[in-house]
């Protein structure tokens, strides 16, 4: 995503919390693929350096490393520069909002429920750009920044933009979960096998959205398919379960019933020995912020 950023024109700093995502890097990128070039980008020392002065941040972090760096990153802002997650990290963007008001600041948020493209990371170093997406979806807190942040997010990577209704829904919407909890527990061999139980468990999602207010949300075809199929290699087992915790959360508070949801989720539960909850951005957000936002 730095690259595409910089391919455009843009000013671009990149941060690592461990390091091991820039450690290769130095004052440029390079990628192949569906996006060739270099592209000159300034790795950060720390956060507060990538933070300073900047017009927008980008955030791209997996649900089990969300709390701290947003702990982290409300207390390095100045100002109040607009913020986007891609992927969307569940109400990480409410999280963050209520970490920022603490201190009077209030910035606009942006969830993507999945990032513009898919890429890897060659022996070499080189970022190999699989798949650019032709279109991506966004929502706001508060709501009404979404045209805004539409506008934004279109400069930023070339692509059309769709609204959601807000950051609920796209945190619904991203499909990560979904995907990998498919790849668990498809029958090797089975054809066809995949894509159904991964019908399946996305028409329990859209069920929770649709009790919650927040459908119709992007098909989950458009989703996989639109970024360049399954995703590989697949994800951690702990964001599965992590994003398979949070579905089920909603899923209890609008009353839905998602048997195969909260089956997938109790045999990894079962299979690796963990709890994978409670899911830490929803045990940290303040009862009161939580109500209205699924009001």
């Amino acid at each position: 995503m730095a690259a595409i950023m910089a391919a455009r024109g843009h000013t671009v700093s990149l941060w690592s919390p461990r390091g091991g995502g820039t450690r290769h890097l130095r004052s440029e990128i390079a990628t192949r693929g569906q996006l060739e070039g270099r592209f000159p980008i300034h790795v950060a020392a720390d956060l507060w350096r990538a933070a300073e002065l900047s017009e927008l941040i980008l955030i791209a972090l997996p649900d089990e490393a969300m709390l701290p760096i947003l702990q982290r990153l409300s207390g390095a802002l100045i100002g109040a520069p607009d913020i986007l997650l891609a992927p969307a990290g569940g109400l990480a963007p409410a999280l963050l909002r209520q970490l920022m008001a603490a201190r009077g600041v209030a910035p606009r948020l942006g969830a993507l429920p999945v990032p513009p493209i898919r890429a890897r990371r060659d022996a070499d170093g080189v970022v190999v750009v699989t798949a650019v997406r032709p279109r991506l979806w966004l929502g706001a807190l508060p709501a009404p920044a979404c045209p805004g942040l539409m506008a934004l997010t279109e400069a930023l990577f070339g692509l059309p933009v769709e609204p959601l209704p807000d950051i609920l829904a796209a945190a619904l919407a991203e499909p990560g979960a979904l995907i990998e909890a498919a790849r668990h527990f498809a029958p090797p061999g089975l054809t066809h096998g995949l894509g159904r139980l991964l019908l399946g468990f996305a028409a329990e999602r859209d069920a929770i959205a649709a009790s919650l207010g927040r459908g119709p949300l992007p098909g989950i075809a458009a989703l996989v398919t639109e970024g360049g199929g399954l995703p590989d290699p697949p994800r951690p087992l702990a964001e599965t379960g992590l994003g398979l915790e949070f579905l089920e959360a909603m899923a209890r508070v609008s009353q839905t019933p998602c048997p195969l949801l909260s089956g997938a989720r109790a045999l990894l539960v079962t299979a690796a020995g963990e709890s994978f909850g409670p899911h830490p951005v929803l045990a940290a957000l303040e009862p009161e912020s939580l109500a209205k936002l699924l009001a």
